[in-house]
């Protein structure tokens, strides 16, 4: 049967039992936080690119973007790149990244980059931690090798350095889909693919793609 307490019992039994609830509970909860931790940073460890271009026509199978826009990069959720290009005002160069996911990836990578965040927004300062991840997925991708750190920074510039990458991982792509082609080739490939770029860069793409493959196909790397 209960017992009755007068108020001064009923205090020292709180003090007694509440602190030991307290701690299992706090134990309960970091153990949990620390599965969660751990469980988002498998989903972003496990991430892999997928090439751009093919998601530039409509609906597709969910992926996780990465948008650049100045000196901030917009992580996010989409069935249609496209579209979501083309609401953000932005040009389809902008985007330096797509991965295969869902919500559950989105949430992993806006825990992983929480440092360089702006607010609960999807924005996220274009921070070397941003830049070299989507740097190295797309090169396990194209073939094309990641700019060492000392070559990345914060701000617009980092924001123009991703832009180039991007451009030389789509042109080591075109070249190498073709079968190492003629210029003219190239070119209208490129065109095709709605790319943009004046005829002088993707000429100057040309002889770098050219010259890279023929050094391998010679085996030198001078």
């Amino acid at each position: 049967m209960p017992v009755a307490l007068c108020n001064a019992h009923r205090i020292e039994v709180a003090l007694t039992v509440v602190p030991d609830m307290l701690r299992s509970g706090l134990a309960a909860a970091q153990a949990s936080s620390n599965k969660a931790v751990g469980a988002r940073n498998d989903l972003v460890t496990a991430a892999t690119a997928t090439p751009i271009e093919g998601l530039l026509r409509g609906e597709h199978e969910g992926v996780v973007y990465f948008i650049s826009n100045g000196g901030r990069v917009k992580i996010g959720h989409t069935t249609n790149l496209k579209s979501r290009v083309s609401a953000l005002s932005l040009r389809t160069d902008s985007v330096l990244l797509a991965l295969p996911g869902g919500p559950d990836l989105e949430r992993a990578l806006h825990a992983r980059f929480a440092a360089h965040r702006h607010g609960d927004t999807e924005w996220f300062d274009f921070a070397s931690e941003i830049f070299h991840f989507a740097s190295a997925r797309n090169a396990a991708i194209s073939g094309v090798t990641p700019l060492p750190s000392v070559q990345a920074g914060t701000g617009p510039s980092a924001a123009a350095i991703a832009r180039r990458e991007t451009r030389k991982a789509r042109a080591f792509r075109v070249y190498a889909d073709l079968g190492q082609p003629s210029q003219r080739a190239f070119i209208k490939v490129w065109r095709e693919r709605g790319f943009g770029e004046s005829d002088q860069t993707l000429r100057d793409l040309y002889n770098e793609m050219h010259e890279a493959f023929e050094k391998a196909r010679r085996g030198t790397t001078d």
